[in-house]
């Protein structure tokens, strides 16, 4: 892959709807993968270098993953396993293992910086609809117009985005990670968040996707080099009161009103664990609750990252938290352990 990707010259005129979808088809692929716990998570991801079997998704799409796949809307499909990945930019390489369809091509990169309010913009994608399962989801589409742009988007059980184009083309679950392109069919974002507002004050049509200008810094010096940026090793969640409750009806109320008597309020539930990685080695488990990350209460994933992109790579971060279902026997007994911050791979 060489160290720039490519500016968008190649569409100099306005492209139909159709055309843009053609692009999709080239380009878009679908994502599968299982966590150890059974999730089926599923979401999108788009060719950044056909030669060289490379996309781009959502680091939050691949994270804690197994057994990933790509499938294009030609129903080819490969294996798929991460390059690199930050959690704080939100941002994954991946590469295929096999070789592309034949037809496939890369996208045309645009800047965001010329992306102006009222611009139509697209989104392409396999979000989550009413047939039987994600593997027999089609790609879609759909356009809107830009609210704004350079918007900072802090999203609950997220990190903070800094540079986002806030618009109206439809992001559903699913659509994650998929590519949000120009007029001139030219990638200009990355398409990541829905605003669903609170259950007394919804929200309808805003979309949120990182621009693009940013993330190519991200792509280009990190990920696409094999580094993994404020990347533990573990997947977690904001736990807050109530939180098992919200996975299992029946026995969460228990396990919740277990943690409320032992006086905790938050934390970041650790889902899955990389095998191999710094966490892994340090003896994290899924199932764990991490409470301190170098000796200061973290109970969000935005305070997560603020910690670890002040941690040199190679140094030491000590974390500290509670069993939980990790070992069940020791259920909210407090933990602590220390690990290397990864830098390259």
């Amino acid at each position: 892959m060489a160290d720039s990707l490519p500016h968008g010259s190649d569409h100099p005129v306005d492209m139909s709807p159709q055309q843009i979808y053609g692009v999709g088809e080239q380009a878009v692929f679908a994502i599968e993968g299982r966590r150890p716990d059974d999730f089926l998570g599923f979401g999108t991801g788009f060719l950044v270098d056909k030669e060289g079997g490379m996309g781009v998704t959502n680091a939050h799409v691949v994270e804690g993953l197994a057994a990933i796949s790509g499938r294009f809307n030609s129903g080819e499909k490969a294996a798929l396993h991460v390059i690199g990945s930050d959690p704080c930019s939100d941002i994954a390489v991946v590469h295929f293992s096999s070789p592309l369809p034949e037809k496939s091509d890369a996208v045309i990169f645009g800047n965001s910086a010329d992306v102006k309010p009222g611009d139509t913009v697209t989104v392409l994608g396999y979000p989550d609809t009413l047939t039987q399962s994600p593997s027999e989801q089609k790609l879609l589409i759909s356009s809107g117009l830009v609210n704004a742009t350079n918007v900072a988007a802090r999203p609950p059980g997220l990190p903070e985005y800094k540079d986002t184009i806030q618009h109206g083309a439809t992001i559903n679950y699913g659509n994650s990670g998929g590519p949000l392109l120009d007029h001139h069919g030219r990638l200009v974002g990355i398409n990541t968040l829905t605003n669903p507002g609170t259950p007394g004050a919804p929200v309808q049509g805003q979309f949120y996707s990182i621009a693009i200008d940013s993330a190519k810094r991200e792509i280009v010096d990190k990920l696409l080099k094999g580094e993994s940026p404020n990347n533990m090793g573990w997947a977690v969640e904001e736990y807050y009161p109530g939180y098992f409750k919200s996975l299992d009806r029946v026995k969460g109320p228990a396990l919740d009103a277990q943690l409320a008597k032992a006086g905790v309020q938050g934390g970041l539930y650790v889902k899955a664990v990389t095998p191999g990685s710094g966490a892994s080695k340090a003896g994290i488990q899924s199932g764990m609750l991490v409470t301190k990350f170098q000796n200061t209460s973290t109970y969000t994933i935005a305070e997560m990252c603020a910690i670890s992109e002040s941690i040199l790579p190679g140094s030491a971060a000590e974390v500290e938290g509670l069993y939980l279902l990790s070992e069940p026997s020791k259920f909210s007994t407090p933990f602590k352990a220390e690990f290397v911050v990864p830098g390259k791979h």
